[in-house]
């Protein structure tokens, strides 16, 4: 798969996907949708249709030398009490040991104690994101302890910069990738494209975009695009998965980013094959004990849509040097 994305980018070192798991023994059938690393074997982990706004933690473990998952647990969930907000994109603040949740429905970006209660503070939100696409708002979050550095962007293009891509519409999608700083306040916006779909098919339906970002200690980020497709009657249904990486540092704002590809991988549904998984959250995790960088991937299920969808998670080796 790799090779045949090569001429759309740069490719860097290959990165090394590991065989997804799914635990149904002891994490509960979800919509789980973004996750954040809390040190340890501990992560927060969002849910688009929590019972009501807040985050679950999970205790993760993975094997230091292979980076296999080993066991995810789910622990407890915690909440404001307030209404479900669609929250997707999820990142953890480690020197004020705070959470910040992104909602797709109010495009808010809120923060949260540890104890799953609201602090009062939130993202100042640039009033351009406000045009977003119903379904098609802040699906990612992530934040860079070094640089200081929140990042998010949509999921689609926002109304304000044009239409988003279908099936019938083979277009790019042109995000705002922006940034925040430790006083909540914008900085930075890029551009960030995606690719256009290659689906051929006339009938069905297709989602493409960006769903996840994760943040490496050098100031670069992992962007996850993914594009789904479903068919008429389900069957054949796929999802196709691209991580590739970006440096900000390297451009000015306002400048569209360079992209490099660092893996692709597809999933799906068919009369062999029951794999399918929507990965929408990513994150950074502990490094392996040779040094290596690792990602942590989880995918929204639909709370195991009609008996066929499982809460897959999956874990992806950075290579040593790239």
């Amino acid at each position: 798969m790799a090779l045949l994305l090569a001429p759309l980018t740069m490719v860097a070192q290959q990165a090394i996907g590991l065989k997804q798991r799914a635990f149904p023994k002891t994490v509960s059938a979800g919509n789980y949708s973004g996750i954040t690393w809390l040190g340890g074997s501990r992560y927060a982990v969002a849910n688009d249709k929590s019972p009501t706004a807040g985050f679950y933690l999970m205790t993760i473990d993975i094997d230091s030398i292979t980076g296999e998952l080993l066991s995810v647990r789910e622990d407890t969930f915690l909440t404001s009490g307030q209404p479900n907000r669609d929250e997707e994109g999820i990142c953890y603040v480690p020197q004020n040991q705070t959470i910040f949740v992104s909602g797709e429905k109010d495009q808010e970006i809120l923060e949260y104690n540890l104890q799953g209660q609201l602090t009062g503070r939130k993202l100042n939100i640039p009033e351009v994101f406000k045009t977003s696409y119903s379904n098609g708002g802040f699906e990612a979050l992530t934040y860079q302890v070094q640089t200081h550095r929140f990042w998010t962007t949509t999921e689609h293009t926002l109304k304000a910069d044009g239409e988003k891509p279908s099936i019938e519409r083979k277009i790019k999608n042109r995000l705002r990738l922006q940034s925040f700083g430790d006083d909540l306040q914008p900085k930075e916006q890029y551009w960030y494209e995606t690719d256009a779909t290659k689906i051929q098919k006339k009938k069905g339906r297709s989602i493409l975009g960006v769903s996840g970002l994760a943040a490496l200690d050098d100031g670069r980020i992992v962007v996850l695009e993914r594009e789904l497709y479903f068919p008429k009657k389900q069957i054949g249904s796929y999802s196709l998965v691209k991580l590739y990486l970006i440096d900000p540092s390297q451009c000015q704002p306002g400048e569209i980013l360079q992209k490099t590809l660092l893996i692709a991988f597809k999933t799906k549904v068919n009369l062999l094959r029951r794999n399918f998984a929507n990965f929408e959250g990513i994150c950074l995790g502990p490094k392996l004990t040779d040094g290596r960088q690792l990602l942590i991937l989880v995918c929204d299920s639909q709370n195991h849509y009609r008996g066929i969808l499982k809460d897959w998670y999956k874990t992806i080796i950075l290579p040593q040097h790239f």
